[in-house]
């Protein structure tokens, strides 16, 4: 293979500063080949090329994974109809109807762990105090899940997002069993209540009646294709909602407050003018600094992009982030911008394009903007107190050290 097609994500620099990497291979050679992971992958760097991957569902399917290793097709990483009517049994939750209902307990979750952080005194670490722990609790109380012991939770969905991209397969299956038997606990659980009530075909209706109202009883009474999921359609689907639910957010919030705090002025804006600059500064965040740098697809068939040969049964990994800094889309992209235009703004690819874009956007957002008026209001003098640190995973990128000073 060419050396003009090789490029490194878990390369030190590119893993410290992704942009860069992606700015000079948009002007030299806009597709690379990656084989570093034990499964090689391709990748495309222009805005152009990855919205058209995403929306081509005929040349680029989900229905292999959503990693480098090729999966079963199953749940949310399945195609088409199969696809949608599995993601409509858990995301009704995620409606703009439910996330209203939702809210208080969600703002009650945040008051109340804001007041565990600002208890800590003048020093605090956002990542570890109020970012990790925070978004656990939210999905924890969505799934039906304690979030007690959020630092096992937490340590699960790393594990499974950082070898899940074919670093160490033997590891990630490893971590996925343990996950798989933590649920299987839950799903078990709502069985024995449902053949308590002498219920032998589990039903929607049931959740919130026979069951608790949350998505461990919609796997066990959710109605797909006319029958009731299997074992490892429930874990596949609880786990991915147990991943998505808290990495997304937990970032966007880092992400958020470091580049807010980084420039004191861009504070100070956001304090003025909170109801109108906070959803611009979340929209910005996931523009500029995505928590998900990408995500992967396989190819159906042979293709070209930009004079590049790709064959069939290939993975693709589209960069969200390589998009987000396309300077053919956005101005100056480098640049964390308050003032940025709506138009651009609704241009970032942050949750993904199409089928499979992210479910759980709306209430990442949601969250974050909860939580960002907590902030202005209840430390409006807070300032960075050291350097930050980033997170592990050439896939993801959060601020998981963020010191701050409270006052």
């Amino acid at each position: 293979m060419s050396d003009k097609l090789k490029y490194n994500p878990m390369d030190a620099a590119a893993l410290r500063d992704p942009w860069s990497g992606y700015a000079s291979r948009r002007g030299e050679c806009p597709v690379a080949h990656v084989s570093e992971t034990e499964a090689p992958f391709w990748m495309f760097f222009k805005y152009a090329d990855i919205r058209r991957a995403y929306l081509d569902n005929k040349t680029w399917t989900a229905r292999y994974g959503t990693s480098p290793v090729f999966q079963k097709s199953i749940g949310f990483v399945a195609d088409g109809k199969e696809h949608t009517e599995f993601r409509n049994i858990f995301k009704k939750r995620l409606s703009a109807a439910s996330l209203a209902k939702f809210e208080p307990q969600v703002r009650e979750l945040a008051e109340r762990q804001l007041d565990l952080m600002l208890a800590k005194g003048t020093y605090v670490e956002l990542h570890d105090d109020f970012a990790l722990p925070f978004p656990v609790a939210v999905v924890s109380l969505l799934l039906g899940i304690p979030s007690d012991d959020y630092h096992r939770l937490k340590r699960w969905s790393d594990e499974l997002m950082d070898l899940g991209f074919g670093q160490d397969n033997a590891a990630f299956l490893k971590v996925y069993h343990d996950v798989c038997d933590f649920f299987d606990g839950f799903i078990e659980q709502r069985e024995a209540l449902l053949a308590k009530a002498n219920i032998t075909e589990p039903k929607p209706a049931h959740v919130g009646t026979i069951l608790p109202d949350d998505w461990i009883s919609d796997a066990v009474c959710g109605d797909f294709q006319g029958r009731r999921l299997t074992r490892p359609e429930q874990r596949i689907a609880l786990m991915g909602l147990l991943v998505g639910g808290n990495e997304t957010t937990t970032s966007l919030i880092t992400n958020l407050m470091w580049r807010l705090l980084e420039k004191p002025e861009r504070w100070e804006k956001v304090k003025q003018h909170p109801s109108g600059l906070i959803p611009i500064a979340i929209e910005e965040s996931l523009r500029c600094d995505p928590p998900a740098l990408g995500m992967f697809r396989t190819s159906l068939c042979p293709v070209t992009v930009a004079g590049i040969e790709i064959g069939a049964k290939q993975k693709l990994w589209l960069p969200n982030g390589a998009a987000n800094h396309d300077p053919e889309i956005f101005t100056n992209p480098e640049e964390f911008w308050l003032e940025r235009p709506a138009d651009e703004l609704a241009r970032h690819m942050a949750f993904g394009v199409g089928a499979h874009s992210c479910p759980g956007a709306p209430l990442s957002r949601m969250e974050v903007k909860l939580v960002m008026e907590m902030f202005v209001r209840r430390m409006p003098d807070v300032k960075l107190d050291g350097p930050t640190e980033r997170n592990v995973g050439f896939n993801f990128w959060g601020r998981k050290k963020l010191p701050l000073k409270i006052g």
